[in-house]
């Protein structure tokens, strides 16, 4: 295979390395710079020279994109790799008990990550607890404070506009804001509107996205790996079906993942279930 052809070949990992790298706008020298490798070596390998690179280039490139190392090698299609750290996700244990325990509605959950500007609201949130915008409010304040002294001075020069004064002192007063009350405003008002679009949403019964179909389940079974039935395992399925979720939802890396799991503990809680009632 000549040197074009190889880097065309999207299954090499000349072309995953290469694209990974230019997805998260590095250049060869900065990924060699974290993967502590040199320029050239980078270069050679994106190009197809270098054909049997050095297994820790490999594995350190996969620990720093966050994919498996079959992905890199272009076994696999899956770009999570199938061990993961529920850590790496940042989510606690707690929050993924309730999620397979089902004491979270999924649906609903699924509605408010799906939308557009559910990532915004997030921004919003974390804006409160670090008290970001807290400090421009308080100076506001004091803004208003300094024009409040002033209008209570010019009251003593001038008596006769006392009420004129006293009522534009009481408007000033009223524009001033708690440390986070427009912090808790604006939270307000960005969650009940993607609310109503939830709600919107579910009164036309619009379903959530990536909704299973034969064609789905059929896509899965493809994914499967070319043996018996009776050999199949849970980590097969889980695999099968992380590799269909990728090809149809934007999901990122840590979201495959979470499917991976989520996918090999219904499978392996199924068979248990099961060997327990034949028992």
């Amino acid at each position: 295979m000549g040197k074009s052809n190889l880097i065309e070949d999207e299954t090499s990992l000349a072309y995953r390395l290469s694209n990974l790298r230019k997805d998260h706008d590095l250049s060869q020298k900065q990924l060699a710079d974290q993967l502590h490798v040199t320029h050239s070596q980078i270069s050679r390998i994106e190009s197809g020279e270098t054909k049997n690179p050095n297994i820790s280039i490999v594995i350190d490139a996969a620990r720093f994109f966050h994919v498996s190392t079959d992905y890199l090698l272009g076994i696999t299609q899956i770009t999570s790799p199938k061990s993961y750290d529920i850590s790496e996700l940042g989510l606690s244990e707690e929050a993924v008990t309730r999620l397979i325990t089902t004491r979270i509605d999924v649906d609903i959950l699924n509605r408010l990550l799906e939308h557009e500007h559910f990532p915004k609201l997030c921004i919003m949130i974390r804006n409160y607890f670090d008290d970001t915008i807290a400090e421009g409010i308080m100076a506001r304040n004091k803004v208003i404070d300094l024009a409040v002294d002033q209008l209570t001075d010019l009251m003593t020069v001038e008596p006769s506009k006392r009420k004129e004064i006293i009522k534009d002192k009481q408007f000033l007063s009223s524009q001033k804001l708690g440390a986070n009350e427009a912090d808790i405003e604006k939270i307000k008002i960005q969650f009940m509107a993607i609310l109503r679009d939830v709600k919107s949403g579910i009164q036309r019964k619009e379903p959530i996205k990536a909704v299973a179909t034969a064609e789905a389940i059929q896509i899965i079974r493809d994914a499967l790996p070319d043996k018996p039935v009776s050999d199949i395992t849970s980590t097969d399925v889980a695999n099968a079906v992380a590799f269909y979720m990728g090809q149809t939802t934007d999901l990122n890396d840590e979201g495959l993942a979470m499917v991976q799991n989520l996918a090999k503990y219904i499978c392996d809680n199924s068979v248990s279930e099961k060997n327990s009632e034949n028992s």
